[in-house]
């Protein structure tokens, strides 16, 4: 199945190269990072590593073809041993028609395609095909899943029948999400009534089992926003801690999990945009289990069972690290600097939009905080050149989740652009 995208990449490049459209975005990322000593994790090999990663996207679009391909480069440069490391990935390629029968008109769209129908920042619940990176630092490539949609709009929203297979990724995942991988049919009906907005999604697939998902969307006013989101499924695949502490963490189709998140939105007319939110996931461990993990770890330091505290660490593979978190996200808009008079004084800020996200676990007080400057140096409509500074800091409290992530901190200079 994994070639397919391949075959259908084929097929729409075939077309006279006059006859495309075509944009070109680069990202050059140079990271240092400081890794933490944990019981957790193998001893670090180096107090700091540095590397340098880049990517090259194309986006296409022939009649009724869209798709987007990636080049991506790991460890152009690096501090370590490690090896460079190059793929080429199909990120999406999709065939939109419409079919017609009287006063009935269905769209259709064929191929592989990113589905997105969270509403939230932090998490988006609804992500249910394949689960997104929010807001990675570095470079992240994301591919779509195989997908068949028939759609059909009405004077209220849209009807949309799906089949997907999740399968269809040229990246190699955490035995976690290879696990995962689903083929499934469902059928998801959005509607507007006023300014709230509604999705209802019914999906069946051979992994889950079944799920139900909602979401809803209110818009008050022009400053405020609400969303909320939620979802059910009898199964899933997470990774479990044995009754023997002489075992090591397993994974295995567990029963029964939910997910929910609501929070809300504030902007100004002087470019502040404020997003708090507090989402729940039930697969992920819960403090007592984090707790355990970690004491079964100090037990085994200095003895022969030392190497089963290396697989506890597979807690953090799972969608959310922890069940219960706290998100408070702050940026400015560039065009919100000239409100301040002194600012006129420094013209180079009127292209500055700072950020920081602060993800805060209530149960064991971690804190993740993550800031980005970003500075538009060149935007002329056909080109683009963003230079972009990001670090992120696993913090809190000493025996928290979040404190001991395997990055004690991260920082990274990015360059991004279009041509």
């Amino acid at each position: 199945m994994r070639a397919l995208p391949l075959i259908l990449l084929g097929t729409a490049l075939s077309a006279q190269a006059d006859s495309l459209r075509l944009d070109w975005d680069w990202q050059l990322s140079a990271a240092g990072q400081q890794p933490r000593n944990s019981v957790l994790f193998a001893e670090p090999q180096q107090d700091h590593r540095h590397s340098v990663d880049a990517l090259l996207e194309l986006e296409f679009q022939h009649s009724q073809w869209l798709g987007s391909l990636a080049l991506r480069t790991n460890n152009l440069v690096a501090s370590d041993d490690a090896e460079l490391d190059a793929d080429l990935l199909v990120r999406e390629l999709t065939w939109q028609g419409s079919l017609s029968s009287g006063d009935l008109t269905l769209d259709l769209t064929l191929g592989k395609s990113r589905i997105d129908w969270g509403v939230g920042y932090g998490y988006r619940p609804l992500d249910i095909f394949k689960g997104y990176r929010r807001n990675p630092i570095g470079i992240q490539v994301e591919e779509g899943v195989g997908t068949a949609l028939l759609s059909h709009f009405d004077l209220n929203g849209e009807w949309t029948l799906l089949y997907t297979d999740s399968s269809w990724v040229s990246q190699t995942g955490t035995p976690l999400e290879q696990a995962s991988e689903q083929q499934g049919v469902g059928l998801r009906r959005y509607w507007l009534d006023g300014d709230q907005e509604y999705q209802l999604i019914g999906y069946y697939d051979d992994v889950r089992h079944g799920l139900l998902g909602a979401s809803w969307v209110n818009v008050l006013g022009l400053a405020w926003e609400l969303h909320a989101s939620a979802l059910i499924q009898r199964h899933y695949y997470g990774y479990q801690l044995p009754d023997d502490p002489h075992q090591p963490a397993i994974l295995n189709h567990q029963q029964g999990a939910g997910q929910a998140l609501v929070g809300f939105t504030w902007a100004n007319e002087t470019g502040h945009n404020v997003i708090m939110e507090y989402w729940y996931d039930s697969r992920s461990w819960s403090q007592s289990q984090w707790q355990l993990a970690r004491q079964r770890a100090v037990d085994h330091q200095g003895t022969p069972w030392q190497p089963l505290s290396y697989s506890y660490a597979q807690g953090y593979w799972h969608a959310n690290i922890v069940r219960h978190n706290l998100l408070a996200h702050w940026s400015l808009d560039s065009s919100g600097w000239h409100h301040w008079d002194w600012s006129h004084s420094y013209p180079w800020l009127q292209q500055l939009t700072p950020t920081l996200d602060l993800l805060y676990a209530p149960e064991d007080h971690g804190l993740i905080a993550t800031q980005w400057l970003s500075w538009q140096a060149i935007d002329d409509g056909d080109s683009s050149l963003v230079v972009e500074l990001a670090a992120r800091f696993s913090c809190g409290a000493s025996d928290s989740a979040y404190h001991n992530l395997p990055d004690k901190r991260m920082i990274l200079l990015n360059l991004k652009g279009r041509f």
